[in-house]
Order: C-alpha cells, then sequence, then structure tokens
C-alpha cells in the first residue's frame, strides 16, 4: 500500500501531530493490522500492537479504493501528549474521594 492509497482528512492529521506518534505507524497498522473491525458509516477499525502499545486507525474506502483516513490514535497515549494530559486528569478524578472529587468534576465542567 503506497500514501497514493491513502487519503489524509484534516482531523486525522490534526490527531496524529497532537499525538505525537510517527505516521509510519499509521501506514503499518493499514497494511498489518492485527484486528480489523466494522465501524460507523462503513468504515473499519484497525488495530496493531507494537510492544506495549496499541495503534487504532480508522478508515473508509472511497469510490476509488483509496483510505480516506478519519482518526487515529495510540493507547497508551505518549507522554507529554493532550491524550496523555487527559488520561492523567481522569485517573486522578477516579482515584479521589468526597470534597475533592466534586471539586475536580466542578473544575473540570469549568473546562479546566
Amino acid at each position: 500500500m503506497g500514501s497514493s492509497d491513502i487519503i489524509w482528512t484534516n482531523h486525522a492529521r490534526n490527531r496524529l501531530a497532537q499525538r505525537k506518534f510517527p505516521q509510519d505507524l499509521v501506514y503499518k497498522t493499514l497494511e498489518r493490522a492485527d484486528k480489523k473491525y466494522p465501524a460507523k458509516n462503513g468504515s473499519e477499525e484497525f488495530l496493531r500492537w507494537f510492544g506495549a502499545s496499541k495503534v487504532t486507525v480508522i478508515a473508509k474506502r472511497n469510490e476509488h479504493r483509496q483510505w480516506i483516513l478519519l482518526s487515529c490514535w495510540i493507547d497508551p497515549p505518549l507522554p507529554g501528549t493532550v491524550d496523555a494530559k487527559r488520561l492523567d486528569k481522569y485517573k486522578r478524578y477516579q482515584e479521589a474521594t468526597g470534597l475533592k472529587k466534586w471539586i475536580l468534576g466542578f473544575l473540570r465542567q469549568l473546562g479546566w
């Protein structure tokens, strides 16, 4: 599969940049997924493990048989990324009790 067989949406490009993982992992996942599932609206979900990290790619074929790349992510998220910070906040909220949990929930609603 060549790069001409893949069309990157702006959303997918932005997510890749935010999540700071190499584009070649997306290509490798599409080429040789460990698992593949049907997803929403005729798209497909591709999963591939690279050591302890799982890369997920959501893509859909167009009428020219090219893959339109809709989104991609890596789990666990890479340190310092938006996803890692979001996961850290979520874990702190889950571990909190009482007043601290209430305050964290309130701050989350404010967008902090």
